[in-house]
C-alpha cells in the first residue's frame, strides 16, 4: 500500500503560502455575508428555546425517576416512590418549561415594542 502526496512535485507547499491561501479562501467564503458585527444567527432562536424546554422536561422526569428508584430500592417500597417522584419531576419540568416560554415571549414582546413606548405600547409623555 502506498500513499501519494497531493502535490505533483513530491513536497508540500510552504506554510507561509498556506496562510495566504487560507485568508483568500475565508475572504471568498464571507463575501457579502455577515458584514456587520456580531454573530450571523440571533442568540435567541426558536430551536434554541425548543431544545431548552425539551431538555428541562426530560431532565426533571429522569431525575425524579432515578431518585425514586434509588429510594424504592433502599426503603423497599417498590414502585411507589419512583412513580411519585417521576410525576413530581415531570411537573417540575413542565413548570420550568412554562416559565422559559413565558420569559421568551416577554423578551420578544419587549424587542417588538417601539423605542420610547410604555408597557402598553403607547408613547410616553
Amino acid at each position: 500500500m502506498s500513499f501519494e502526496l497531493m502535490t505533483e512535485g513530491g513536497s508540500p507547499p510552504p506554510l507561509n503560502d498556506f496562510d495566504a491561501r487560507l485568508k483568500a479562501a475565508r475572504g471568498r467564503q464571507n463575501d457579502g455575508k455577515n458584514d456587520g458585527p456580531g454573530p450571523a444567527l440571533p442568540s435567541s432562536t426558536g430551536a434554541n428555546a425548543g431544545y431548552r424546554v425539551a431538555v428541562e422536561l426530560f431532565a426533571g422526569m429522569l431525575f425524579g425517576a432515578g431518585l425514586g428508584w434509588w429510594l424504592d430500592r433502599e426503603l423497599g417500597t417498590k414502585p411507589w416512590l419512583m412513580v411519585l417522584l417521576f410525576l413530581l419531576g415531570a411537573a417540575a419540568g413542565l413548570l420550568s418549561a412554562y416559565r422559559a416560554v413565558m420569559r421568551a415571549n416577554r423578551t420578544e414582546q419587549e424587542n417588538d415594542r417601539p423605542a420610547g413606548s410604555g408597557e402598553d405600547g403607547r408613547k410616553k409623555d
